[in-house]
């Protein structure tokens, strides 16, 4: 039989491994659902299965997490992470407490804070690969905490927006942790981590898909890119921030204002924490897939423009020095 490279074609669709499987999912969710209901190992895989999965996603996230990295890398990775966590609480109390859970024009607090607190991670290392150095994709291995649902967890309840029982929490910790420490002691798991995390995230975006309709889809259309022009307009306030902190400057906090393919999947596991915000899940989830498309095209142009920008007045230094 002839090699079809699905997988292949998959991965180079911008974040094909999500939302492929998502729409995928929602389809068959809409037009044949008693399929996804048979129950067994099919519905515990494929309808039911969302928060195994994210127990695997989270353990391998937390293998990829370097704890032997330190100078640079482990500074900008701080203050990445640190500025995305900032930006959630801002977020929270200056949005969240004058318009509640609900939010604004169909956008919910949750879909909202999801976005702000997540970043595209891979987009950010291709982007490091033309635009900085080897502390700038170093950093990843710290800022990379924000993947998952960890850090909306966290913003959320802190706040008061969401009751997150401290429970909730420490089961987010928990896998982490383990990864993080097996990761660090034994590096053929971190290996097999990282082969394994794209299957892990097809059937973890499948799963929440399948809980959803197209109906959710059409109706977030519009929600979903305005919630994807606000994230991109936050790599703007990233980029001069982010500067502030480092001597040597550099384009890539703009790279800051994506939202994550995988924030697609957090509203899912929040709302297991909190099942008041359950009736925010569907649409939020649509939003955020959406949302990140539109930043995975509006990034690396607002990267380029400042990579521009720095060199022209770095060159102008070196004349007027000369």
């Amino acid at each position: 039989m002839a090699n079809m490279n699905i997988f292949e074609k998959m991965n180079k669709v911008p974040g094909g491994l999500i939302i492929i499987p998502l729409l995928a999912a929602i389809l068959i969710n809409t037009f044949a659902p008693s399929i996804l209901t048979i129950g067994g190992p099919t519905t515990a895989l494929f309808k039911t299965g969302s928060s195994a999965m994210m127990g695997i996603f989270l353990l391998i996230c937390g293998s990829s997490i370097n704890i032997k990295q330190a100078g640079l890398p482990l500074y900008k990775g701080g203050v990445l992470l640190l500025m995305k966590v900032v930006a959630g609480a801002i977020v929270v109390y200056g949005v969240g407490s004058l318009l509640g859970p609900a939010g604004f024009i169909g956008i919910s607090m949750l879909a909202l804070v999801a976005c702000i607190t997540s970043s595209n991670s891979s987009l950010y290392i291709a982007l490091c690969s033309n635009y900085g150095d080897s502390s700038d994709a170093g950093a990843i291995s710290v800022f990379c905490i924000k993947d998952g649902p960890f850090v909306t967890m966290v913003v959320l309840g802190v706040s008061g927006l969401a009751n997150i029982p401290f429970a909730a929490l420490l089961s987010m910790i928990i896998p982490l942790l383990i990864g993080i420490i097996w990761g660090n002691v034994d590096e053929k798991f971190k290996q097999l981590c990282a082969s394994a995390q794209p299957l892990v995230i097809i059937i973890m975006s499948f799963a929440i898909g399948a809980n959803s309709s197209i109906n959710t889809v059409f109706t977030a259309g519009l929600s979903g890119i305005v919630l994807g022009l606000i994230s991109a307009s936050t790599g703007l306030v990233f980029y001069f921030i982010y500067n502030f902190f480092l001597k040597q400057k550099t384009a890539l906090g703009a790279a800051l204002g994506t939202t994550a393919a995988s924030s697609a999947l957090t509203p899912a596991m929040v709302a297991q924490a909190d099942p008041s915000l359950a009736m925010y899940v569907q649409s939020a989830t649509a939003q955020l897939a959406t949302a990140s498309i539109i930043t995975m095209l509006t990034a690396p142009i607002l990267v380029a423009y400042f990579d521009k920008k720095i060199k022209s007045r770095n060159e102008k230094l070196a004349l007027s020095t000369n």
